[in-house]
């Protein structure tokens, strides 16, 4: 395995995520919409990318706004293949890992994808 270091701004797909009281009663009809379509919520953070494996911290907006989010791990001896996927704007990573697939969205994603693919020896 390659040294890598990496932060990156992102949004993760969450499929447990739900809305927090917080959030104006006027839009959650829209939020659980997209929830019941898409199966869960994009939430902001920061993907951190390192030799011991692949962690989501959700920022603090998005813990305020949403019920209790805990921070996500894959460890790298779980994860099977690293691939990017298009997306409006922003790519799409999805790492697909021994208990599924984990999603994020961010800038640059098609380069960070084949990064993590090499340096994760997944090739």
């Amino acid at each position: 395995m390659s040294v890598l270091e990496i932060r990156k701004l992102a949004n993760a797909f969450i499929p447990g995520a739900s809305p927090s009281d917080l959030v104006p009663a006027n839009t959650l009809s829209v939020i659980n919409r997209f929830k019941r379509k898409w199966g869960g919520l994009w939430v902001g953070g920061t993907v951190s990318i390192s030799p011991s494996g692949v962690t989501f911290s959700p920022n603090t907006l998005n813990r305020a706004l949403h019920e209790p989010l805990e921070p996500i791990h894959i460890r790298a001896t779980d994860i099977r293949s690293v691939t990017r996927e298009f997306g409006w704007a922003t790519g799409v990573v999805v790492v697909a890992h021994k208990e599924g697939e984990f999603r994020f969205r961010c800038y640059g994603a098609k380069k960070l994808a084949a990064t993590m693919a090499v340096c994760l020896d997944l090739s």
